[in-house]
């Protein structure tokens, strides 16, 4: 089924969208005071903010940096070492109201088939190789082999067929007048993405930090106040805080976005980041033979740079200055400077229109996160919202994660999930309920759905294992099974050296150069196989095709 979904933008007034991109500018360029990260404590409003801003920033890189070391250790083996894997799914028990008895069969049949992949992964000679299996009552019925490098790709059917079909990239014009395909020079690897648009982050510090300088020095002292001893309580953690509020007049969110903007088209370093990565990927691309189109030269692409900003600064001037309107950002502070709360809302005389809410704590073993966007004028019709609720005791995590979007009072997504791990040396289990709702605007009805995932991850001295149960039920769906249940069992090792078959005239079929000959010989053998096959496992296609 076919789930599609249409998002229409809010519909807001020329003011209101002035103040939104300020808030933007505010969410991000304020969120980027390191420069004020070393400054004493005063009495100041403005200080107490800016230093918020920074140590709250601090905080958030300093548990990114954590989030990508676990994922560089996590990743390191895929990329640096040969890496074979082996997962099988079984158990594939389908729930369904079948009146008919021979189709019952066949999902009794079903249930005792067995998929089995084995792939060959070398990140560092780009190669791959491995097989699927299909296999039917403790039978293996088919298999399917491939391999892949980075100009080669080949797969090949030994119980219909002998030999490989293979394409080679040398003879893609060959393949192109053939057959109208147009082919690379050589297959992408993930490795080939990351290096063309890897970022160092000192770079990019660099380059925000006078942003961030900018944003500071343009705050004034009157347009930040604050509250003491504001009371906190969310989630069920309670403190005292500080309120502090920035507000920007148009003319003040006009004026500080001009500045930015200003200062981003005399950016070098900035146009150069932004520059050098487009440059690399075209380059990548067009190196290797995928269709990209004409190359954008450094002069027309700072041409366009420049522009980018000068419609921005021509989109954000204020023509008709309205005393009564402001952008407010209230944001929540804890005594050590974290901020724990923080909202955007447009402010007119009898009404706040809010935007934007964010919450963001760590109260010992508890962890909260909570942002939601939303249609200021109309925050129940259309919004986005993201929640994740964990508490962490003796490696044993307990927690709820949440998504929702909502678009014209119709939700057309909307996931909830309650998840809880354990971590003991080198193994972590962990159980995941979940319910999914989609709108199905084909079918006009949501498609609902909930589920359960039970996993076991080992980590061996040269690998991972892990298994899965795995449990789906479609709730008000008639065309669907009641449910649907397997298991998945994976192995992986570090280490193990890869080859992929060296093809030739004995071995393979060029699908590039085929000839009629070849052709022939291939219907041939295909035909005595499919015999051979059919009558091999004659007793099971009569039970599968339900005949007599």
């Amino acid at each position: 089924m076919e789930t599609t979904t249409n998002v229409n933008p809010p519909r807001k007034s020329y003011k209101k969208t002035l103040l939104i991109i300020g808030a933007a500018a505010v969410v991000v360029i304020g969120g980027l005071g390191t420069a004020y990260a070393k400054l004493d404590l005063f009495k100041s409003s403005k200080t107490i903010y800016l230093q918020s801003e920074a140590e709250s920033m601090m905080k958030l890189s300093s548990d990114f940096s954590k989030s990508y070391a676990e994922y560089e250790a996590y990743m390191k083996p895929y990329l640096e070492k040969p890496v074979h894997s082996k997962t099988e799914l079984s158990d594939i028990q389908i729930d369904a109201d079948i009146p008919d008895p021979q189709a019952e069969k066949v999902l009794d049949l079903l249930s005792s088939a067995k998929i089995i992949m084995n792939s060959n992964i070398d990140e560092q000679k780009k190669q791959q190789s491995g097989n699927l299996e299909v296999h039917l009552s403790e039978k293996k019925l088919a298999t399917l082999e491939f391999f892949l490098n980075d100009t080669l790709v080949g797969f090949k059917l030994p119980e219909f067929y002998s030999k490989y079909a293979y394409v080679d990239l040398k003879d893609r014009e060959t393949i192109a007048q053939n057959f109208g395909e147009e082919l690379p020079k050589r297959f992408l690897t993930y490795g080939d993405l990351f290096k063309a648009v890897e970022v160092n982050s000192d770079e990019v510090k660099s380059i925000m930090t006078p942003y961030a300088l900018l944003y500071a020095n343009s705050l004034k002292d009157s347009q930040i106040s604050m509250k003491k001893d504001v009371a906190f309580n969310e989630e069920g953690y309670q403190t005292n805080v500080r309120e502090v509020t920035v507000s920007f007049t148009p003319e003040e969110a006009s004026a500080l976005l001009t500045q930015i903007a200003e200062k981003a088209k005399t950016d070098e370093k900035l146009f150069d980041l932004i520059y050098t990565r487009y440059n690399n990927m075209y380059t990548l691309m067009n190196d290797t033979g995928y269709e990209v189109g004409p190359s954008i030269t450094r002069e027309e692409f700072k041409k366009s740079f420049d522009q980018t900003f000068t419609d921005l600064i021509e989109d954000v001037k204020v023509e008709e200055p309205n005393k009564e309107e402001k952008l407010n950002m209230v944001v929540l502070i804890d005594s050590n400077h974290q901020i724990l709360s923080r909202k955007l809302l447009v402010a007119e005389k009898d009404k706040e229109s809010v935007f934007w809410q964010s919450v963001s704590y760590q109260n010992g073993a508890d962890t909260y996160h909570r942002y939601s966007l939303q249609d200021p004028e109309n925050a129940d019709s259309n919004k986005l919202s993201l929640s994740y609720k964990a508490k962490e005791e003796q490696g044993k995590t307990n927690g709820t994660f949440g998504f929702l979007l909502v678009d014209e009072s119709r939700p057309v997504m909307d996931l909830k999930t309650t998840f809880e791990t354990t971590k003991q040396d080198k193994k972590e289990d962990g159980t995941y309920d979940f319910n999914l709702a989609l709108q199905d605007d084909t079918a006009l009805q949501t498609v609902s759905l909930s589920g359960k995932i039970t996993s076991t991850t080992t980590n061996t001295d040269n690998g991972r294992e892990s298994t899965a149960d795995v449990t789906l039920h479609f709730d008000e769906t008639p065309e669907l099974p009641k449910g649907v249940s397997m298991k998945l069992k994976t192995t992986e090792e570090f280490g193990k050296p890869l080859e992929i078959p060296q093809v030739n005239d004995s071995n393979g079929i060029n699908l590039a150069t085929i000839t009629e000959e070849q052709m022939m010989e291939i219907q041939q053998e295909v035909g005595i196989s499919m015999q051979t096959f059919m009558e091999e496992n004659a007793e099971l296609f009569q039970e599968f095709m339900m005949m007599p």
